[in-house]
Formats: C-alpha cells, sequence, structure tokens
C-alpha cells in the first residue's frame, strides 16, 4: 500500500523540521537515514510515523473519538483511499506492538528519532502510561536521555522524569 505524497507532506514537514533542531548529522558516516517526501521508501516511513502516533494515542488503553479525530487531523490528510482507511482502522484496533514501532526505524538513528518525534505529538503527555511508553520505545530505539529531553524540551513538552 502507498500513501500519496500529499498525506504525509505536512507530517514529515513537522517531524523532520523538529528532528534537524535536535540531533548532529556526520557526514563523515553517510546518509544518516532522511526521507525525502518524494524520495524511495517514502510512503513506508510515512506509514511507520503514523503507526507510532497511532501506538502512542492508545498507549493508556483506549483511544477516544476525540483522539482520533485528532490524530487524523495530525497526520495531515483527511482524503484517504479506501485501503489506506482500512489500514488506519486496523492499526487503530490492534494490540500495541512496542517491537512493531520500533522497527520502523530501520535501524537509523535519524528515523527513530523522527517516530519519537511523531509519538510524542500525538500524545497529550498527561498520563503516566504515555510516559512510560515514550520511555520504553526511547530505550527500544536507542534514544539516549539527553536526546529525548531535547526533543521534549524542543516541542515544549513535559519530559519523562528519571
Amino acid at each position: 500500500m502507498k500513501l500519496h505524497p500529499r498525506c504525509y507532506e505536512v507530517l514529515f514537514d513537522r517531524v523532520s523540521a523538529t528532528a534537524r533542531h535536535v540531533i548532529t548529522v556526520d557526514h563523515a558516516h553517510g546518509h544518516d537515514g532522511t526521507i525525502t517526501p518524494h524520495g524511495p521508501g517514502a510512503s513506508d516511513h510515512a506509514l511507520a510515523l503514523i503507526r507510532a502516533m497511532i501506538a502512542a494515542a492508545k498507549c493508556d488503553g483506549r483511544i477516544t473519538d476525540d483522539e482520533r479525530e485528532r490524530l487524523l487531523d495530525r497526520i495531515g490528510c483527511a482524503e484517504f483511499d479506501p485501503d489506506v482507511q482500512d489500514w488506519l482502522q486496523r492499526e487503530f484496533r490492534s494490540p500495541l506492538d512496542l517491537e512493531a514501532v520500533a522497527a520502523g526505524a530501520h535501524g537509523s538513528h535519524r528515523r527513530a528519532v523522527e517516530l519519537y518525534i511523531a509519538s510524542v505529538t500525538a500524545i497529550d503527555l498527561d498520563r503516566p502510561e504515555e510516559f512510560a511508553w515514550l520511555g520504553k520505545l526511547a530505550a527500544t530505539m536507542g534514544l539516549e536521555a539527553p536526546l529525548v529531553a531535547a526533543i521534549h524540551s524542543k516541542l515544549g513538552v513535559p519530559a519523562p522524569v528519571g
């Protein structure tokens, strides 16, 4: 399944802009994993970002209609084709799967940062379960505490404690 770029360009812009401000790229080691909206793998990365957002939104054991609508609005495209709508509904209903969300990084530090940013932006960070989920996600993807703190600071949201 492929998403049309108009469905994820806004999401890419938001996530990528924050990632640029919190990570340092060492070009001597090659490509940092950046995905461009029209480049190869863009649709798959967009689906990984959306999966991360949905998982974060339901990490407290439920996802309300308001959360669902807000999430769809943050994705940046309300006009999905039927295949994408079906995929979204399956994601909303599926159990939380930390490993599946983390696998969306494909071993790229940059993509891991972007998945984490997408997750943070999908929730209000007003419940302990949300902080717990983000902590597990960061640990699974190998994100260091100072980087996580920088992401939260850049986004202007509370940072995990301890």
